[in-house]
């Protein structure tokens, strides 16, 4: 894989230490039917606790201590183990009190006259909204009608009502006057 190559994989092959190489020692090896044995006969599940997590395999380091191969014996009793447990020493923390809390207090209830004038004011706000909304629409009408387009659209439907009375004729003077209007406005 990526610069892995035969070189590299003969290099590490054959490593000259005993660090991954696993033995049987008679005198390191917890056997599981001994490790059973002994849960059986502890009474308390504290006792067995210290037991399996610390004295005979959490302390027990040995790389060796389940090497077990086909042909050797399987009861072997367990090897002698300290006991450590009962040396460590265990702080007692004691949990702080919590501050009493304080009842929430009631929040006072708000009159029938008050509740009368909240609903009006919100009423008014909102015809107030309504109104600025109308007044904002109003205006954009207002400069739709006096865009130079609309001008000259309404100027056209005026000349072809009235094209029997030389309506077209005056048209072309009224687009120049809209024109000229919308030039002095400097909206052209």
């Amino acid at each position: 894989m990526h610069n892995w190559d035969l070189e590299e994989t003969n290099k590490y092959n054959y490593i000259p230490n005993n660090d991954f190489k696993y033995t049987y020692n008679q005198n390191e090896f917890l056997s599981p039917k001994a490790i059973e044995e002994k849960l059986d006969s502890l009474n308390t599940a504290q006792e067995k606790l210290e037991f399996v997590l610390y004295n005979a395999i959490y302390c027990n380091k040995n790389k060796n201590r389940f090497a077990y191969f086909k042909d050797m014996p399987y009861d072997i009793p367990l090897p002698k183990y300290e006991n450590k447990f009962k040396s460590l020493k265990f702080e007692e923390i004691k949990p702080t009190p919590v501050a009493p809390v304080e009842p929430p207090k009631p929040t006072p209830q708000p009159t029938t006259q008050e509740l009368e004038i909240k609903s009006l004011k919100d009423k008014l706000s909102q015809k107030e909204k309504d109104i600025s909304s109308l007044e904002i629409n109003y205006q954009k009408a207002l400069n739709t009608k006096n865009h130079l387009s609309y001008k000259l659209g309404e100027a056209l439907i005026k000349a072809n009502k009235n094209w029997y009375k030389g309506g077209y004729v005056k048209f072309i003077f009224e687009v120049m006057r809209i024109k000229k209007e919308h030039r002095n406005r400097g909206q052209i």
